[in-house]
């Protein structure tokens, strides 16, 4: 289901585009704050890649998918990816769960909800800040409590270039 959220998050951000006033705002050091609180605790794994580990992934994609397709594709989605946090807490103790999901929605309380996605019972949302004037979504995280996953995607993401790879 992880694979499939990450997937979603890529393949979904022009949705993102009805969003129309921005609430408050995530920042890479808030939730920097927020996962450093649970990095050790059992249960619990955090994968973090900042603004060098997304040059090397684009470059990767660069080289290696030249003459392909989704791999250009993909590498447009990502232009303006400067970051990339995955909390997982899907295996730690319901106590901890509940504890996490509900710092978690206080965290997200005032940010504008871009999307939210529902499928078997299950409920993804997607936060961020929409710029009307500039035609970009920035700093979006994805919730999806019943997976017991958060991932924060830093950086600004034009719709435009989006939604062009996402028509090919």
């Amino acid at each position: 289901m992880k694979k499939a959220i990450i997937m979603l998050a890529v393949l979904l951000i022009p949705v993102m585009s009805f969003a129309v006033d921005p609430g408050g705002k995530l920042s890479k050091r808030k939730v920097s704050s927020f996962v450093s609180q649970y990095r050790n605790k059992q249960g619990v794994d955090v994968f973090e890649l900042g603004s060098l580990g997304t040059a090397l992934v684009k470059g990767i994609f660069s080289v290696s998918g030249a003459n392909d397709k989704d791999a250009r594709e993909a590498l447009t989605m990502l232009k303006g990816l400067k970051g990339l946090t995955i909390l997982s807490y899907e295996d730690a103790e319901p106590d901890l769960k509940n504890r996490i999901d509900g710092k978690l929605q206080k965290m997200l309380k005032g940010v504008e909800v871009l999307m939210e996605a529902k499928e078997d019972g299950e409920t993804v949302r997607f936060y961020g800040t929409y710029n009307e004037k500039t035609g970009k979504v920035s700093d979006v995280g994805i919730f999806a409590p019943s997976d017991g996953t958060f991932i924060f995607l830093v950086g600004s993401f034009n719709l435009d270039d989006i939604s062009k790879a996402m028509a090919k």
